[in-house]
């Protein structure tokens, strides 16, 4: 398999020849969703397509309300897809449970 061609803004801590784009498909998403910009999104568009990124996103605990409502209208997908938010918290995963280490709320601090 190819590799998405990504900006190194999400990936600073990473050799990104290392990466396994292919089985890690959605630690890279949340990655580029904290960290990566506005290319890197449409760059994993791309390289995954829309109907694979739809699938595998509903398994994130990572994702807080904003980056649920942002994939919602991306995707066309509900809150309610998504198995592990939950509704009425100020941060739907306030400690970031399985996150990789690293990852910082940075885009909406």
């Amino acid at each position: 398999m190819d590799k998405p061609i990504l900006s190194k803004q999400a990936f600073k801590d990473l050799d990104m020849d290392e990466v396994d784009y292919d089985n890690g498909m959605l630690r890279v998403f949340e990655r580029v969703m904290y960290k990566g910009s506005n290319d890197d999104f449409m760059e994993l568009r791309r390289f995954y397509g829309d109907e694979r990124i739809r699938k595998e996103i509903i398994n994130t605990k990572c994702f807080g309300p904003k980056e649920v409502n942002f994939c919602c209208f991306i995707f066309n997908l509900k809150r309610e897809d998504f198995k592990y938010y939950k509704e009425g918290s100020l941060r739907a995963y306030p400690e970031f449970k399985d996150c990789p280490d690293d990852l910082v709320y940075e885009h909406f601090a």
